[in-house]
C-alpha cells in the first residue's frame, strides 16, 4: 500500500504546491498591498499544512481500494481494484482526479500567470512610454545647450546624466519584466507537456479500457511516468536559467555549505593542535597509566 499511496500523496502535494505558489504571486505582484498584510511566515505553514491534508484526503479511496494480487512470476503485488458494483463510482472518482490535479490547476495557473503577465506588460508599456518621454526630454536639454550660459550649463549637464541613467535602469527594468513574463509562460507549459499524456491515458483506461488495452505498450506507460515526475526537477531548472535572483540564492546556499565545512575543518585542526601542544595532559596519562598497569597484570 505505501509503494501505491506515497507516489500518490506526492502527486497530490506537487500539484497543490504549484497551484499555492501561483496564488501567492499573483496576489504579491497585482495586489501587493493588500498581501502584505497576511503573506506571513505563519500563512505559508498554514497552507503547507492544508496542502498536505487535502492530498492525503484525496487519495484515501487509492488506499482502501489495493489488493494483494498473485503475478505470473509466483509473487504477489498491490494493485488498484474496485469491485464491479462500484465500477461507476471507480470512473467517477478517476474523473474527478483529473479535474482536481490536471484541469483546475492548469487552469487557475494559467489564469493567475496570465493575469500577472498583463499587469507586468502594462508596466512595461509604461515604462517603456517614460523612457520615451525622457528621451525627448533630453534632445530638449542637448538642444537648449548652445542656448544656455555658461553658468547653467553644469546643471544642464547633470540633468542628462541623470535622464542617461535613469533610462538605463528602464531598460534593465524592461528586460527583468519580460524575462518573468517568459518564465510564467513556460512554467504553465512544462506542466501541460508533463502530465497531459499521463492523464489522457488514465482517464481513457478506466472509461474504456478494452480499447487501449493493446494500443499503449508497458514501455510507453513508463515513459509517461518518467515525463509527469520529470516536471518536478524541470521547474528548478527553469528557475535557475530564467531567474537571475533563484541563481544568487541557489549559488548563496552552496556558499554557505562550504563555508561551514571550512569552518568545521579549521575547528578539528585547531583542536587537533591544541591536544598536540598541551604534553602535560599526555604525560598525565601515561603516569596514570604506568602506575594502574602493575596492578591490573596482578
Amino acid at each position: 500500500i505505501i509503494r501505491i499511496f506515497v507516489p500518490a500523496v506526492s502527486v497530490g502535494v506537487s500539484c497543490f504546491t504549484l497551484v499555492t505558489i501561483s496564488l501567492e504571486r499573483y496576489f504579491a505582484i497585482v495586489e501587493p498591498l493588500r498581501s502584505r498584510r497576511w503573506q506571513t511566515r505563519s500563512h505559508s505553514y498554514k497552507c503547507i499544512v492544508a496542502i498536505w491534508i487535502c492530498a492525503l484526503a484525496l487519495v484515501i479511496p487509492i488506499a482502501l481500494s489495493q489488493k494483494l494480487i498473485p503475478l505470473r512470476t509466483r509473487h504477489h503485488a498491490c494493485r488498484e481494484i474496485w469491485s464491479k458494483d462500484l465500477r461507476n463510482l471507480e470512473i467517477a472518482y478517476s474523473i474527478i482526479l483529473v479535474c482536481i490535479l490536471f484541469v483546475i490547476p492548469l487552469f487557475v495557473m494559467a489564469l493567475a500567470y496570465g493575469c500577472i503577465a498583463y499587469r507586468l506588460w502594462i508596466d512595461i508599456r509604461r515604462q517603456m512610454q517614460d523612457q520615451t518621454d525622457e528621451e525627448s526630454y533630453g534632445k530638449q536639454l542637448s538642444n537648449s545647450d548652445t542656448d544656455v550660459p555658461t553658468s547653467k550649463s553644469s546643471n544642464v549637464m547633470r540633468n542628462s546624466g541623470h535622464v542617461s541613467l535613469r533610462h538605463s535602469n528602464l531598460r534593465n527594468s524592461v528586460a527583468n519584466r519580460k524575462r518573468v513574463i517568459k518564465m510564467l509562460f513556460m512554467v504553465v507549459l512544462e506542466y501541460f507537456i508533463c502530465w497531459t499524456p499521463l492523464y489522457v491515458v488514465s482517464t481513457w483506461k478506466i472509461v474504456d479500457y478494452f480499447s487501449i488495452a493493446g494500443k499503449v505498450s508497458q514501455t510507453s506507460w513508463s515513459m509517461m511516468l518518467l515525463l509527469a515526475y520529470s516536471s518536478s526537477f524541470i521547474h528548478p531548472i527553469t528557475y535557475c536559467f530564467m531567474n537571475k535572483n533563484f541563481r544568487k540564492g541557489f549559488l548563496s546556499v552552496f556558499r554557505c555549505c562550504v563555508e561551514k565545512r571550512r569552518m568545521s575543518g579549521g575547528c578539528t585542526e585547531m583542536s587537533n593542535l591544541n591536544s598536540t601542544s598541551s604534553p602535560g595532559k599526555h604525560l598525565n596519562r601515561e603516569y596514570t597509566y604506568s602506575r594502574v598497569a602493575p596492578e591490573d597484570r596482578s
